[in-house]
């Protein structure tokens, strides 16, 4: 059996509260070799809120979630009993590789609301100049999953935005994925579970976002704010987790990937472009009406809704055959809505273009 249709629900362990940072050596009973890897501006973060016990060693590694990085921090770490991811996505990434390769229990504390890393079991792996590779998917999930709105607070808001356009996106790949794959009879409950999943998370979104960002704005703690803070972090992961292959990535995901090779969107946030990826992925499928209603929407949120916007202002006409000739590689997970040609991808993406002239 493929290791992406095997159904891991979540987290071994896994909490949502205020000030829980604040007692992390309780969590740490039983390992005696702990060590943590983090960036540095995120781990400047998490001691302007708390400590660690003396006797943890840290590891810090500020670039991607790549072979050469997990290779390196596993020969400093090989005496680690438990690894703690503590930042955003690439070191959550990294540190679930590590232990992965170290065989041992992994403990996740985000930094920042950005995407599900937490509390998933696998990683997202790039090259050392940020171009993506594959995902691996690992033997364990987390030990622990540790979310503490009140030190969240304290997190960038593009970061929590991009987090929204990344979970937005589970249920429009789940959707597309399930629909386009249901007369092949090969659904279980498992994957119906994750697609109502995926459902209930994008109302929340859509009802809880605009509020949740001006309360992080504000350094406000709400019910809005921590709904949305579960919602990115936690249940997005569930839609994956249940419905294996088919709630993970289809065609936005796919085009993040494409955008992930040109250099000028390497500054642009995982979740701004797959946000961007979700309207491409509505136009390859006709869903013209659906990218309409999304605008307003994206226009609150600052995602992109345009080449310009992602960064790429010269050579757009490369740009789009670029997206497209990854997009439609076998291998990718826009297969799982149909066959498309490098031609369709490319109209999409200039259907996008057009229709933001118009407006």
């Amino acid at each position: 059996m493929r290791p992406e249709d095997i159904v891991r629900s979540g987290p071994n362990q896994y909490i949502c509260k205020e000030g829980i940072l604040k007692n992390i050596s309780n969590y740490l009973d039983g390992f005696h070799s702990p060590v943590v890897v983090t960036g540095h501006k995120s781990y400047q973060a998490f001691l302007n809120y708390t400590n660690l016990p003396s006797h943890v060693q840290v590891i810090q590694h500020d670039g991607y979630s790549s072979d050469t990085a997990v290779n390196k921090i596993s020969k400093s770490a090989s005496q680690a009993d438990v690894i703690i991811g503590i930042g955003g996505g690439k070191i959550i990434d990294t540190a679930k590789s590590v232990a992965d390769r170290l065989n041992v229990e992994v403990i996740t504390i985000p930094t920042v609301a950005s995407t599900c890393a937490a509390s998933t079991p696998l990683s997202v792996i790039y090259d050392d100049n940020g171009s993506f590779i594959r995902v691996d998917y690992h033997k364990r999930s987390s030990y622990l999953t540790l979310v503490d709105p009140v030190f969240l607070l304290c997190s960038p808001v593009d970061y929590f935005k991009s987090g929204i356009g990344d979970t937005l996106a589970k249920w429009y790949e789940a959707e597309a994925a399930i629909r386009n794959n249901i007369n092949k009879n090969i659904f279980s409950l498992m994957v119906q579970v994750g697609l109502e999943h995926s459902s209930f998370i994008k109302e929340k979104l859509m009802e809880e976002s605009k509020k949740a960002i001006q309360n992080l704005e504000m350094r406000t703690n709400s019910s809005s704010f921590t709904k949305v803070l579960e919602a990115v972090i936690t249940l997005a992961g569930t839609v994956g987790g249940y419905g294996g292959r088919y709630g993970r990535m289809a065609g936005a995901h796919t085009i993040h990937n494409g955008l992930s090779f040109i250099e000028e969107t390497h500054s642009i946030l995982h979740g701004q472009k797959v946000a961007y990826g979700i309207l491409v992925q509505l136009n390859l499928e006709n869903r013209t009406e659906e990218v309409q209603e999304l605008i307003p929407f994206y226009k609150d949120l600052g995602f992109p809704i345009n080449l310009k916007e992602l960064g790429i202002t010269n050579n757009q006409e490369q740009a789009m055959k670029l997206i497209a000739a990854h997009a439609i590689k076998p291998e990718e997970s826009l297969q799982l809505m149909g066959s498309y040609s490098e031609r369709d991808v490319i109209e999409a993406i200039k259907q996008i273009e057009n229709l933001i002239l118009v407006k």
